[in-house]
């Protein structure tokens, strides 16, 4: 099926755009349109609201995982390429008051509950590339960071 991204189209008029078709390993496809221009995590963000599917990594027909800052020229994404969506497994942990939400090798965390307990992370965001685990203690939570 075709999303619509009317949005991203308007947003780009007068922009070359890609078609790319992303597909899950069980086989269920969706063919995206973005403007050429487009980041790797436009595209991203696009397969997760087309798959339902809130933490997706983009990997190449190669194996290549995809780099979301990167543009979709620097790693050599052209028009009607394939890719494939991998959903990743969301993990939690919890402090006393708070919560950390995060996938394993993902860039991001989110938190939430009491800002005493670790509930918000939106000063360190930069800081969470590569979480592999977050631990819980009664009122911090410490990231372990892949090498």
């Amino acid at each position: 099926s075709i999303l619509d991204t009317s949005n991203l189209v308007t947003a780009a008029m007068g922009q070359q755009m890609l078609q790319v078709c992303i597909a899950l390993p069980s086989g269920r496809n969706e063919n995206l349109s973005v403007p050429k221009s487009s980041k790797v995590g436009d595209l991203k963000v696009l397969a997760q609201k087309a798959f339902g599917q809130g933490f997706v990594k983009l990997v190449t027909v190669e194996g290549q995982v995809l780099t979301p800052s990167k543009s979709l020229d620097a790693v050599g994404i052209q028009d009607g390429d394939n890719l494939v969506a991998i959903a990743q497994q969301t993990k939690l942990a919890t402090t006393g008051e708070a919560f950390a939400l995060w996938c394993c090798g993902g860039h991001g965390l989110v938190t939430w509950g009491s800002a005493n307990s670790g509930g918000n992370s939106s000063s360190a965001q930069e800081k969470f590339i590569r979480v592999r685990e977050i631990q819980g203690t009664g009122a911090a939570f410490a990231a372990i960071l892949a090498d």
